[in-house]
């Protein structure tokens, strides 16, 4: 007697499978745990919201809630920042959901022309709210533009004395300084952008406190933003995170090359592209932050990662500073303070061991 062959249900191939819907959704959700790491989470939510908008957020937020680690506030501050055309599609959930055994099931003719009728609708609706929101956006950051302005205006420059600039042991390199709102005696660093209408315009401003407290310009742009530190024409050009790392990289590591601050990790590759664009035979070297304790406890390194990403898109060198297990640091102000101690150590050193010679 022959055996019965148990039949899997078939997969529909790509071109038959059925538009998704919120009910679907649900369905694939139940395929895919919560309880993850974090940037797979945030996958899943991007994808949900590139298909859905803010008409999944419930949906999103009951599958979130199933994880042991789910906090309301996390989930309502990454999915307000989470942009609705993003980069990753719902093909990243259907593909999560099939790994996992989610199989889509045959529907009538009528319901995949109703189901399809949907899709097209959602799509032209998120299209004209992305249209609102990018307009809303670009009046946003013009107005910013214009304020950023009229504060540099009333700014005076940065004192050398000033207790950041003394601790970081660099100079202003022609930051200004004043007091904005609750920025009291704040270092004021105008960032020109990379982008139109903002490309070599200032765009925002970073403010910096006497304790370090870094703050942007409410409601300006920041991506793409960089403040040139020193130029020196005809020579490589040096791209680097902060500010303190930047006037130090001038100041003591590069000090006849041009050096440009791009704030943090997340601008280094638009503003390296900025000035592949305008200098195409300059030698650039992107000078990254060194997140090695990091690294030691998550097996990854944003400052190394982001660093070398921008210099392999535009055939640049990467420098990155380096620190002992012991040693805390991550940039090259970190690195460059580190050695000075360490010096100011061994002359103490040499002296005390000269006196007590003497007096012996």
């Amino acid at each position: 007697m022959t055996a019965l062959a148990l039949n899997p249900t078939p997969q529909l191939p790509l071109n038959q499978r059925p538009p998704i819907d919120l009910s679907t959704l649900t369905q694939m959700l139940t395929y895919i745990p919560a309880d993850t790491d974090r940037g797979e989470w945030v996958a899943v939510l991007m994808a949900i919201k590139s298909e859905f908008g803010d008409g999944a957020r419930e949906t999103a937020r009951e599958w979130s809630a199933t994880a042991a680690t789910y906090r309301p506030a996390d989930f309502n501050d990454t999915w307000r920042s989470i942009k609705a055309g993003g980069g990753v599609t719902i093909g990243t959930l259907v593909s999560k959901a099939k790994a996992n055994g989610f199989r889509f099931q045959p529907i009538s003719q009528h319901e995949r022309q109703r189901l399809t009728m949907a899709q097209q609708q959602r799509k032209t609706q998120q299209a004209a709210a992305l249209a609102i929101e990018a307009q809303r956006l670009a009046a946003n950051y013009q107005r910013a533009s214009e304020q950023a302005y009229r504060i540099l205006g009333s700014a005076q420059p940065a004192p050398a004395n000033h207790p950041y600039l003394i601790r970081k042991q660099i100079d202003a390199h022609g930051v200004l300084y004043g007091t904005v709102w609750s920025y009291e005696d704040a270092l004021i660093i105008p960032m020109a952008g990379t982008q139109p209408p903002f490309a070599g315009v200032v765009q925002s401003l970073q403010f910096i406190q006497p304790d370090g407290t870094k703050r942007y310009l409410k409601g300006a742009k920041k991506d793409g933003g960089y403040y040139p530190i020193q130029w020196v024409e005809d020579a490589p050009i040096v791209i680097c995170e902060g500010f303190a790392t930047g006037a130090t990289l001038a100041q003591h590591y590069t000090p006849f090359s041009s050096v440009v601050c791009a704030f943090d990790a997340g601008n280094l590759l638009a503003v390296a592209r900025f000035f592949r664009k305008q200098y195409p035979a300059a030698q650039i070297i992107i000078a990254g932050d060194n997140d090695h304790h990091t690294e030691r406890t998550t097996g990854r390194n944003p400052g190394k990662d982001k660093a070398t990403a921008a210099a392999r898109a535009v055939g640049a060198e990467i420098s990155l500073p380096y620190f002992a297990e012991t040693e805390a640091g991550t940039d090259w102000n970190d690195r460059y303070l580190i050695d000075q101690n360490k010096l100011e150590n061994m002359e103490h050193n040499a002296l005390y061991t000269e006196r007590l010679g003497g007096e012996a």
